[in-house]
């Protein structure tokens, strides 16, 4: 079998590679689009696609010129129509912020260690805190930027992270505790944010608000959304459009580890949304 391969790649080894890379490539595509509004397109486009290719095959003329000139148009539209999609596309496509953090020095801390250790620390009591005493709260942690035109954003605050100040911005008197908090690096940069609500008619009809705008803004940017359900006092974490439901302290502080460090040993341990 061995040798059949080898001759297969010496015989078609320019082909082979070709076929192997555009099937990445095509995977990764469908990976950075996945629960956008770009995946339905891309779905309607290779529709289109196989149509055109039928239509040429049983060479029925008028639909092939049809197609072809439909097609021809589209792209040209798309762009036009889907710029802030096709922005973000590229972003999450061109860019692995974990990635580029291997090449970079790691950050110290005003207060001295490693930012993002006390970052996840601070995350970490906080939550257990916040869950203890059925205040609810929700925490998105950027992995890339969270641009201005995907949320209503709250009050500007620039603050260092730390486990008081999530304590106290989730206090129910506080009048930003309904809202979201952004964490960006090691500053808490804005809190009583809205987030954008999935509108996925897959989604347990039992989800809230918070769990909703969790999953929402996790399915346009790289981000980690932690929510602290104040009726149940269960924490959850949406990432990738997916939902890991009323963990216990346990599973959270591994499933936290895991995608704020980019382990990749439980990164996969974050379940599908139920159906």
């Amino acid at each position: 079998m061995w040798e059949a391969l080898a001759t297969l790649i010496q015989t078609y080894g320019r082909q082979t590679v070709e076929v192997i890379l555009a099937a990445i490539i095509f995977y990764y595509i469908l990976l950075s689009v996945r629960g956008t509004k770009m995946a339905v397109l891309l779905a309607g486009l290779i529709v289109l696609g196989v149509i055109y290719g039928g239509a040429n095959a049983l060479r029925l003329v008028v639909i092939s010129e049809m197609l072809e000139k439909l097609l021809l148009i589209v792209p040209f539209a798309l762009i036009i129509i889907f710029v802030p999609e096709i922005r973000h596309f590229l972003e999450r496509a061109g860019r692995t912020s974990r990635m580029l953090s291997f090449f970079s020095p790691l950050q110290e801390s005003p207060e001295g260690g490693v930012s993002e250790e006390r970052v996840f620390d601070a995350v970490l009591g906080a939550t257990g805190d916040l869950a203890q005493r059925f205040h609810g709260a929700l925490i998105a942690i950027e992995l890339e930027p969270i641009e201005k035109d995907l949320i209503v954003t709250g009050t500007l605050l620039d603050a260092l992270v730390s486990e008081t100040s999530l304590r106290s911005i989730f206090e129910p008197h506080n009048p930003l505790h309904d809202g979201a908090v952004i964490i960006r690096d090691d500053r808490i940069l804005y809190a009583g944010c809205f987030l954008p609500l999935s509108v996925r008619d897959d989604l347990d009809r039992d989800l809230g608000t918070r769990h909703r705008a969790a999953i929402g803004i996790t399915e346009k940017v790289d981000c980690i959304v932690i929510v602290v359900s104040e009726e149940r006092g269960k924490v959850s974490i949406a990432y990738g459009g997916r939902l890991a439901r009323d963990m216990t302290p346990r599973q959270f502080e591994e499933q936290l580890r895991a995608l704020y460090f980019a382990n990749p040993n439980f990164s996969t341990a974050l379940s599908p949304v139920r159906m």
